[in-house]
């Protein structure tokens, strides 16, 4: 099961009850943020943002007791005196097989360190001797005292163990989790010591690895040096039950194990507190406006959810989350819950394109998409990587035209983070300001589109739920392609 912190929004204003009916059942009454029947309530996947863990390196020294190897007659002596104190020594020769000089060669190894006590012909375990003994185990364990010296990784909002991976072009401009003691680099040096005791063993499997030895702590050396700063990429994935969409789960899984993440509780509340920062009040992002951009350019399709208001989302939603499928010849557009940078939305959104490619006849100059006014809109190589396999698929339709490429091109309305100006080959500052502030457009010109609207649902103030379409319709495309054509900035 992954970790699941659920993030409580305060003050949302809770929407009158919503009867519901359905063949099967009696009408229901859906009541505070429920958008969907209690039985049909599930857990649906809406986000995915990458971020940075703030880390720094810091030089080390300590001692570990590294269990040395015995000779097996060394080990044999020891296990036999402590289950049989005050052994004869011929008797000892004799359990064992030894002539005399083998003997005295096997009790000279065992008590010039002190193991074993010779007194009057017999054989005792010296308190050095029993203590190599130790909880639960059968066998002596000797060990040797050795000295280290380690640049070690902590991240800095658990400071916990975090090997070094160095951000690619993307990761690097991501936004950094936050720190609650950002000056507190000193403090964080207070700490290490009893840190690095906690994750000894953690630690300890990183840098030596491979050695397959059996460590303890000895000792830390107070004097901890402080070294280069660097930073982590971490995926968060986000939840929501689908009965309170706009109140989100994380999950950390992509990063961890869950009994790592479950010793670092520090970043699962800071991750919190940054997810829970996403929340918008609802006529921020343009709702009615960003729906009615969706229902203008498939009407068809959304038409069973249109009023003379618009787009009912609510039943758009309560309809989608049970019917998204697979795209089909005959199934020109299908419903989008969540990102489409989500995995399942991705792999559908490509089975899209592959449809629209089946007639194409040249590749597109261009790749449009309009940013959403979200936060941190974009914020995850996921996006790049989408890019890439729609620029993949549809360089194959003339393979021979080696002249031209298919540029990716963002519509924004300001200057835009640079993870985003990374990420795309051209930027068209400004020329998003009359999209409204919460709708996302992806168009592959005449082969493909998708349409997000990012708006809370079930709630006042909360966080966004993209909730769209994806289409290979040529209907649907020319709509699409209109509207983007008709918000065009005006020439100077």
């Amino acid at each position: 099961m992954p970790i699941a912190l659920i993030i409580l929004l305060q003050n949302l204003d809770a929407p009158k009850e919503v009867p519901v009916a359905t063949p099967s059942r009696p009408l229901l009454s859906l009541t505070g943020h429920e958008l969907v029947p209690l039985d049909e309530d599930r857990k649906v996947e809406l986000d995915i943002i990458d971020v940075l863990i703030p880390c720094r390196t810091y030089e080390m020294k300590y001692k570990v007791a590294v269990a040395a190897k015995v000779s097996p007659t060394l080990e044999f002596l020891l296990r036999l005196l402590k289950s049989a104190l005050g052994m004869n020594e011929p008797d000892v020769a004799e359990f064992f097989g030894f002539s005399a000089d083998e003997l005295e060669y096997v009790l000279n190894e065992a008590s010039e360190p002190g193991y074993v006590e010779r007194r009057q012909g017999r054989l005792w375990l010296t308190t050095a001797g029993d203590s190599l003994f130790h909880a639960d185990e059968k066998e002596p364990s000797i060990y040797r005292v050795e000295s280290r010296r380690r640049s070690i990784g902590f991240d800095l909002v658990a400071i916990a163990p975090q090997p070094r991976k160095r951000p690619d072009s993307i990761e690097r401009f991501l936004p950094e989790l936050g720190l609650s003691d950002p000056a507190g680099s000193g403090r964080t040096t207070q700490q290490l010591p009893a840190r690095f005791k906690r994750f000894f063993h953690e630690i300890a499997d990183q840098v030596d690895r491979g050695k397959g030895e059996k460590r303890q702590l000895y000792s830390i050396d107070p004097i901890i040096v402080p070294q280069e700063r660097y930073q982590v990429p971490l995926r968060i994935r986000t939840y929501a039950r689908a009965s309170n969409p706009s109140v989100p789960e994380i999950d950390l899984s992509s990063w961890r194990p869950e009994h790592e993440i479950a010793d670092r509780p520090e970043i699962e509340h800071a991750v919190a507190l940054f997810v829970k920062d996403f929340a918008l009040p609802v006529n921020q992002l343009d709702p009615v406006a960003s729906y009615d951009a969706l229902v203008s350019m498939a009407p068809e399709f959304l038409k069973e959810f249109t009023v003379k208001a618009g787009l009912n989302e609510r039943r758009y939603w309560r309809e989608a989350i049970g019917r998204v499928g697979e795209v089909r010849s005959d199934r020109k557009t299908i419903p989008l819950v969540g990102s489409l940078l989500l995995e399942e939305n991705l792999q559908r959104f490509l089975s899209v394109l592959d449809y629209g490619l089946a007639n194409a006849t040249a590749a597109p100059e261009r790749i449009i998409v309009v940013a959403s006014q979200t936060r941190h809109w974009g914020a995850t190589t996921q996006l790049r990587a989408l890019l890439a396999l729609i620029k993949e698929k549809v360089g194959k339709i003339d393979a021979r035209d080696a002249t031209s490429e298919t540029l990716s091109t963002c519509l924004t309305r300001a200057a835009p983070p640079r993870f985003i100006v990374e990420t795309f080959d051209e930027i068209a500052e400004g020329h998003a300001a009359r999209f409204p502030r919460g709708l996302e457009i992806y168009l592959v010109p005449s082969i493909a589109m998708a349409a997000i609207v990012h708006a809370p649902l079930g709630a006042s103030i909360g966080n966004t739920v993209p909730l769209g379409i994806a289409s290979f319709d040529p209907a649907v495309l020319e709509r699409c392609e209109q509207y983007l054509e008709d918000n065009r900035p005006e020439e100077p």
